[in-house]
C-alpha cells in the first residue's frame, strides 16, 4: 500500500478534495494522510488526519515541521493540494534506494530570478537563473521516513526571517540535496510530476498536473478531470 501526505489548514476544502479524489481514482487502496490544525475539517477520502499547531503567517515552515512531527517510518509522497493525479503512483518504487526524491525544475530554467519580491530583498541570488537559485520545487517530495523532514525543519529554523516568509522550503531542499551523494537523490522531473497545464500540449501524459498560482481556477476544468 502506497502512502501519500498533504498539508491543509482552513475551511475551504475545494482543492484538497479534488486532489484526494484524483489520487483515490488511480490509487484506490492508498493511505492518504491529512496534516492539518485542530480546526480544519477532514477532507473527504483521507485515511486519517494529524493535527498540529503553527504560525499561519509562515505556512511553509509550519508544513515542514508538521511533516517531521508526523514521524512516518515508511516511504511516502508529500504533495501540494493544487495538483491533480492522472495516473497510478508508487512512491516506494520512485524512491528506490535514495534518501530523497525531489521535483526537478523543467520549466523557465533560464529565467532570471527576481531578487525584489513581496517587500523582501533576495540579492544573494542576484544574477542567477531560476534553475540555479531554486532547482528543486517543494510541491512533490518522497522520503523513506521522517528523517529527511527532521533535518529540513532544523535547517529551516536557521534561515533568515525573510526566507521563513517565502522561498524557505526551496532554500532548504537545495542545500539538503547539495550535501548528499548524488546517488542518494532521485529526481522527479517537473514536466512529469508537477506539469503546468500550459505545457500539456508538449508533455501530453504527465503523472501529475500542478495548478499553482493563477492556474488554480483551471483545476476544475474538463482537462483536469480527464
Amino acid at each position: 500500500m502506497s502512502t501519500f501526505v498533504f498539508f491543509h489548514v482552513g475551511p475551504d476544502l475545494t482543492m484538497p478534495t479534488a486532489m484526494v479524489a484524483s489520487l483515490r481514482k488511480h490509487n484506490p487502496g492508498a493511505e492518504i494522510i491529512q496534516v492539518t490544525d485542530h480546526q480544519t475539517p477532514t477532507v473527504p477520502g483521507v485515511t486519517w488526519t494529524h493535527p498540529t499547531a503553527g504560525d499561519p503567517q509562515l505556512l511553509m515552515l509550519w508544513r515542514t515541521k508538521a511533516f517531521a512531527a508526523l514521524q512516518l517510518e515508511q516511504p511516502a509522497l508529500y504533495m501540494d493540494t493544487d495538483m491533480i493525479v492522472r495516473r497510478p503512483l508508487f512512491p516506494e518504487l520512485l524512491l528506490g534506494e535514495a534518501v530523497i526524491a525531489v521535483t526537478r525544475r523543467s520549466f523557465q530554467k533560464d529565467a532570471p530570478f527576481n531578487v525584489k519580491q513581496r517587500g523582501q530583498d533576495y540579492s544573494e541570488h542576484a544574477g542567477k537563473s531560476l534553475d540555479v537559485a531554486y532547482p528543486y520545487i517543494g510541491c512533490c517530495t518522497i522520503t523513506p521516513d521522517a528523517g529527511a523532514w527532521e533535518i529540513l525543519a532544523e535547517m529551516y529554523d536557521r534561515l533568515e526571517p525573510k526566507f521563513k516568509a517565502w522561498y524557505g522550503d526551496q532554500e532548504v531542499l537545495r542545500e539538503y540535496v547539495n550535501q548528499l551523494w548524488p546517488g542518494n537523490v532521485a529526481h522527479l522531473p517537473e514536466h512529469q510530476y508537477a506539469c503546468l497545464p500550459e505545457h500539456m500540449d508538449t508533455h501530453t501524459n504527465p503523472v501529475i498536473v500542478h495548478y499553482k498560482g493563477k492556474r488554480k481556477e483551471l483545476m476544475f476544468s474538463e482537462q483536469a478531470r480527464a
